[in-house]
């Protein structure tokens, strides 16, 4: 009778060991993905993409429908043409964070502790065929990080 004891036993205590060192792995990999998301999560990173996502908001649900608005739709080609070169002006960072009744103003204090809210800029540079996302954008940073 001590037998089946005795194996029943020694199956639970392989068992342990394994789910001990499992534990122990996931541990590990999840200690190592909190560390590296910390550190690559530097303020740099966060407050840049943040303009280049308000940049983009901006440009496609915003400009580009007050800008084409007014112009017919065959000449819309010849007239954005004209700025495939240099693009639009520049839009300073502070326009992106307070445009359509301060859409972006909640960010302003903490981008604003990094950033030129004037000096920080982007112009946004159309390319054919002239659609809302036919574009690219330069980012000009004023910024301490």
């Amino acid at each position: 009778m001590t037998r089946p004891c005795i194996k029943r036993l020694n199956k639970l205590v392989k068992f342990s060991r394994k789910a001990a060192i499992i534990s122990i792995m996931v541990s590990v990999v999840a200690v190592s993905v909190v560390l590296l998301v910390t550190l690559l999560n530097t303020p740099e990173r966060s407050i840049t993409g943040r303009i280049e996502s308000m940049a983009r908001e901006y440009y496609e649900t915003y400009f580009y429908d007050q800008f084409t608005k007014s112009i017919p739709k065959e000449n819309l080609s010849t007239v954005m043409a004209k700025y495939t070169e240099h693009g639009f002006s520049e839009v300073p960072l502070r326009q992106l964070l307070f445009y359509n009744n301060g859409k972006n103003a909640a960010a302003a204090d903490e981008i604003g502790k990094y950033c030129n809210l004037n000096a920080t800029s982007v112009r946004f540079i159309p390319s054919e065929p002239f659609g809302v996302n036919d574009y690219r954008a330069e980012y000009k940073y004023s910024c301490n990080f």
